[in-house]
């Protein structure tokens, strides 16, 4: 401003929240949380990973919210400013994530170029308290791993820590854990029976490679990959090559699709100490049709079963969480 006159004006805004581990839960606002996450790959069909326009990023998290879920994994990628700028204005959950696929962990030239990235990403993403959880890695190796690999996933931990020592970091998504706030599983077993064996063991805690990682220390646990049922309407089956998990099994009718859905997310739910899930995915990608929407975002299923199959049925057996 100068002699009254306006030269130039600039609007923010700001967002509060607590997050915070207690025990094995995650607290948001003094109140324990129980995530209902959808992953969220970010690709749209002309632009691949830049979004068509402002409105298509807002509309994702419509359709997700829609489907029933309380937040998003970002998976993969870096998601726009004005993605985290929706997110925070609609309270939608995030976990922000590091695009590491084909990263190759046990080489030096990784490190130095993951170590001169992710904490910039961190530093630049931090005031959107719509994140709540940062995940530097995903699917790290297994049997490839070796000393390199366990200090690098030991250096992002500390690295974010140090960044932002205010929220929560699953130093890894999925297959195995050096050092961790979250343990997270990955698990596509199709059948819900085999499912719920699998995540119920005599002993401990299911998890992907115990061979190779650190011991379970009663972190909060959350299954943050299942799922991912295979289904494309009749008329795009000839026009699309299509995958999906479970692709031995694949249902034949959407009544299918629904059963597979409820029992697979229900097993997930009376599982008493996860405490939450990422279902995958939200819309197909690419040759991925597994999503609960098209690739266009048009919808493939009844979504008033789809919200019952995620948001009513967890309301009714997690009580005594916010979700």
């Amino acid at each position: 401003k100068d002699q009254k006159q306006t030269f130039d004006t600039v609007k923010s805004y700001g967002g509060l929240r607590s997050i915070e581990i207690r025990k094995n839960r995650v607290y948001l606002n003094n109140k324990p949380l129980y995530q209902r996450l959808v992953l969220d790959q970010g690709f749209y069909p002309k632009g691949i990973w830049t979004a068509p326009s402002d409105k298509d990023l807002k509309n994702d998290m419509l359709l997700s919210i829609k489907s029933g879920f309380n937040g998003a994994r970002l998976h993969e990628k870096v998601f726009e400013d004005r993605f985290h700028y929706w997110a925070d204005k609609l309270g939608y959950i995030t976990w922000a994530e590091f695009p590491n696929w084909g990263l190759n962990e046990n080489a030096k030239a990784s490190e130095t170029a993951f170590m001169h990235e992710w904490p910039r990403i961190v530093d630049y993403l931090k005031n959107h308290p719509s994140i709540i959880t940062w995940t530097p890695f995903n699917e790290t190796n297994t049997m490839e791993c070796n000393n390199q690999h366990k200090q690098l996933m030991r250096k992002a931990y500390a690295v974010t820590k140090k960044i932002d020592p205010t929220r929560p970091v699953n130093e890894t998504s999925g297959y195995q854990h050096q050092k961790t706030d979250i343990w997270t599983v990955h698990h596509y077993e199709p059948n819900p029976e085999k499912l719920k064996k699998a995540l119920n063991p005599k002993k401990g805690v299911y998890r992907n490679f115990p061979q190779f990682e650190t011991s379970y220390k009663k972190e909060p646990y959350i299954i943050d990959e299942y799922g991912g049922v295979w289904w494309l309407p009749d008329h795009l089956r000839k026009k699309i090559r299509s995958w999906g998990h479970g692709d031995h099994v694949r249902p034949k009718t959407t009544k299918e699709v629904y059963e597979r859905m409820e029992k697979l997310t229900e097993v997930v739910l009376k599982t008493k100490h996860i405490q939450g899930f990422c279902y995958t995915q939200l819309t197909d990608v690419e040759q991925e049709t597994n999503g609960i929407y098209l690739y266009d975002r048009k919808t493939k299923f009844n979504m008033k079963l789809i919200k019952k199959i995620f948001k009513d049925q967890a309301v009714k057996i997690k009580k005594g969480y916010i979700q």
